[in-house]
Order: C-alpha cells, then structure tokens, then sequence
C-alpha cells in the first residue's frame, strides 16, 4: 500500500480520532497501568511507520490485533482508506 499523497495527516487525524472514540467507549482493565492516550497515539504510530515503509499492512494488523479495541478493525478502516483514496495498492501503482 503506498499513500497518495504522503505529505497529507489527515488520515492519521482520522484515525486517532475513531481510536479516541471507540477506547473512550470500552472498558479498561483497572490493572492495566497504560492510559487511553498512550494506547491512541501508539497505535497511530503504527500506521505511521506503515506509511513510511518500516513495517508492512500486515504486521500493522498484527500488531492492531494484539491491542483488540472493541469495534475498530485496522482492516476495514485500510478499505475505507484505499476506496477513498488515500492509500493506492501496489496493483494500481505497477500498472501506472
């Protein structure tokens, strides 16, 4: 997957915003000592070394699935992206 326009956050904005709000939503562990923010900014961080080329969409979902909120799914928001453009799968730029 290749960004579009790699200069543009407004997907990571996006994101850390549905991430906000589906923590938010979930109960958390009262044993767990990592707050909401930290878990936030840490997962938009993994789509942001995605973006870069440090890690591929497929160890962002692991690593996604390894943190389990409650009704986000990485994988759907990836479609979303790519149907709205922001992200380009590597089909479409061999083919350019």
């Amino acid at each position: 997957m290749y960004l579009h326009n790699p200069t543009s956050q407004a997907h990571l904005e996006d994101l850390r915003a549905r991430l906000r709000a589906q923590i938010s939503c979930t109960h958390r562990d009262a044993q767990d000592p990592t707050s909401p923010h930290d878990v936030v900014n840490r997962l938009v961080g993994v789509v942001h070394r995605m973006d870069k080329g440090l890690i591929t969409a497929r160890d962002a979902l692991e690593i996604y699935r390894s943190h389990q909120i409650s009704g986000f799914s990485l994988g759907r928001w990836l479609v979303e992206m790519v149907d709205e453009g922001v992200y380009l799968d590597e089909i479409f730029d061999e083919a350019a």
